[in-house]
């Protein structure tokens, strides 16, 4: 399957908003936000997270022939004077019908294309569900390495869920 990567415009977020909510459903563990949260706000409470690079935050898209969201990722940079060298990869959702194609892996490569675009940053870091071990080993794939572990990181239905803390220096 052919996979258009491109950053996200304000006629993008509906798409992206219900590809989030999707995810947010689908794999309620894998992120800190609640699907009875998120699903209420508009889509337009996402377009802070847009950018072109140089620009500080982004959202990357990864889109079928006919235009569909597949899947996207987030990035938001530190606003603090000491953290300025520091961004965080925030949310990456791939539809879960679509996963187990390279969509994740191509999105991770532009990522990371954008963010040595952003001047003086230095590292990226992420939070994963330290028991979803696909998402560990591409994250690993592409470079990042675990630093760290931060326990009962998400209380879900009584349960609590590990975060596996990684970072890619650039």
């Amino acid at each position: 399957m052919s996979t258009t990567i491109r950053l996200l415009t304000d006629a993008d977020l509906p798409a992206y908003k219900a590809l989030r909510d999707a995810g947010l459903q689908t794999d309620p563990d894998a992120f800190t936000t609640d699907f009875d949260t998120a699903s209420a706000l508009p889509p337009a409470t996402y377009a802070t997270r847009l950018g072109q690079p140089p620009q500080d935050h982004f959202i990357l898209g990864a889109f079928d022939p006919a235009g569909a969201m597949l899947g996207a990722v987030v990035c938001e940079r530190e606003a603090r004077l000491k953290k300025r060298h520091e961004a965080a990869l925030v949310g990456m959702i791939i539809a879960p019908g679509m996963r187990g194609r390279g969509i994740g892996k191509a999105l991770l490569k532009e990522f990371d294309a954008l963010v040595r675009q952003l001047p003086g940053l230095e590292q990226v870091v992420l939070g994963v569900n330290a028991h979803n071990a696909h998402a560990v080993k591409l994250y690993e794939g592409v470079g990042f390495v675990r630093y760290g572990l931060q326990p009962r990181a998400i209380k879900l239905d009584g349960r609590y869920h590990d975060k596996a803390l990684l970072i890619k220096m650039l």
